[in-house]
């Protein structure tokens, strides 16, 4: 008899220690705290779309997140100056739908690059002059 109330005290004793570990981790957050959260999830798209499956909006519309930037190990001069020289080349997207460049839109503005003014047979094309690199007699 006295083994088994020993036993009793020390099975709620240690239940009681579990519920108080428990207990330390699930601190109250305040309504500010549960707002930011969902916010951020809604933002992410990590709340649960679908219950049957457990997919979140994320994997059911990922077009809609943006997937998070990875580290760049370029300087903002570097980044600077391949923009400039995109915009000198026309290499910059012009229409986010299809994906045309400006130089696919406005050739005329936009002078051709060395390997655009070779043609299969020689001739040099730029800037609406044809020169032929065979020489006429």
């Amino acid at each position: 008899m006295k083994n088994v109330r020993t036993s009793i005290i020390a099975l709620a004793l240690t239940s009681i220690a579990a519920g108080s570990v428990f207990a330390a981790d699930m601190a109250p957050k305040t309504r500010d705290q549960v707002r930011a959260e969902l916010a951020q999830a809604q933002r992410n798209g990590s709340l649960i779309a679908d219950g049957q499956t457990g997919a979140t909006f994320r994997d059911l519309f990922p077009g809609n997140y943006m997937q998070p930037a990875a580290a760049s190990s370029k300087t903002r001069d570097q980044v600077r100056a391949e923009l400039m020289e995109a915009q000198r080349n026309g290499t910059l997207i012009a229409d986010g739908q299809t994906g045309a460049t400006f130089r696919s839109l406005f050739p005329g503005n936009y002078p051709m690059n060395n390997t655009q003014a070779m043609g299969n047979n020689g001739t040099t094309v730029g800037m609406g002059q044809a020169s032929s690199s065979v020489k006429s007699n």
